[in-house]
């Protein structure tokens, strides 16, 4: 009984502390690496593209597969520095060198070429808003040439000062402040992240899913629920296809006990990133906190069969091993 409690107190920690910043290690503190892959001619997300995460030598540590909104994240890891290989059909594959050390989040994003001799190499018109198409063009054009410098030629520096200038010549144009928040994020710098994020969401009257979303993230990782649920709740309604957005719900609910709302926004996480494993960790949760252990050990399979080797995965073999007799045990 001892050891089962302190295996499933400790892949609740294990769960927690990665995913929610809601419990920290100050002397060792993880960081999380989240982004979008998106394709550079059309400027659209790319679903089921491969993230894999590897050292700095090149060694793969973690691999993930977008989400159909062209999501991943690898969460809980160490700080320093790390390659993103990233590949889809039909694209020319890529890679991309990141360092991690933003205290619990670090976001990016990747954008893939058209392979050449792909059906998909001819350009095709950039996914583009109304509200974006009634911005100045010479804005528009300072904008792209801001998100080539910071996704392409990685100098978040220099793009600050496109999309700055950008926002000089059009002051409403709110995504474009998505865009200098997300670049403060790469440069650590979260004051000045929010303060834009903050921006993009007051001019759009919370009407743009991305600036919701992000706004909320870093506020819910700073234990501000209060501020960060409704805008959370918000984004989903824009970005139904957020499975982060209802990951972090799920967490949040769990958080308070509520764990059939938190069991249905986890349930939606998995229907949009069927291969990420930290949703079968929030699943596996839920279940063992209802003392469901017949759907406990169906998580723990699935995160096992997706995370085999790494620690966490190891320490997952543990609890499954206890939640089974503990099942036994319940039976009459």
């Amino acid at each position: 009984m001892l050891r089962w409690r302190l295996a499933w107190c400790g892949f609740v920690g294990m769960l927690l502390v990665p995913a929610a910043g809601w419990l920290r290690s100050s002397a060792n503190p993880l960081a999380n690496l989240a982004g979008v892959v998106y394709s550079e001619s059309a400027n659209q997300r790319i679903g089921h593209a491969a993230v894999h995460l590897c050292d700095s030598g090149g060694s793969l540590l973690q691999q993930s597969i977008t989400s159909d909104s062209g999501e991943f994240a690898f969460l809980g890891l160490q700080s320093g520095s790390y390659i993103l290989k990233v590949s889809a059909p039909s694209y020319e594959p890529t890679e991309l060198p990141v360092e991690v050390n933003f205290g619990s989040e670090r976001g990016v994003s990747v954008f893939l070429k058209s392979a050449k001799s792909s059906v998909a190499g001819v350009r095709a018109a950039p996914a583009i808003s109304a509200h974006e198409l009634s911005m100045p063009k010479s804005a528009r054009d300072l904008a792209e040439a801001g998100k080539k410098k910071l996704y392409v030629d990685k100098n978040p520096q220099k793009a600050l000062k496109d999309f700055e200038a950008a926002v000089s010549k059009a002051p409403d144009y709110y995504e474009v402040y998505y865009l200098i928040g997300m670049t403060y994020i790469s440069l650590q710098d979260p004051v000045h992240a929010e303060e834009n994020l903050q921006k993009s969401v007051d001019l759009s009257t919370q009407s743009y899913g991305d600036a919701d979303l992000a706004l909320a993230f870093l506020w819910l990782a700073r234990h501000d629920p209060t501020r960060g649920e409704p805008l959370l709740r918000r984004g989903l309604e824009l970005n139904p296809t957020s499975w982060m957005g209802y990951f972090e719900l799920g967490k949040l609910e769990m958080h308070r006990e509520h764990y059939e709302a938190a069991l249905q926004a986890a349930k939606s996480a998995q229907s949009l990133a069927a291969d990420q494993p930290l949703v079968y960790r929030l699943l596996s949760l839920i279940h063992l906190k209802q003392r469901n252990y017949s759907a406990a050990l169906v998580d723990l399979d699935a995160y096992i069969r997706l995370d085999p080797d790494s620690p966490d995965g190891e320490h997952a073999k543990e609890v499954r091993a206890d939640t089974e007799k503990r099942l036994a045990n319940a039976k009459p």
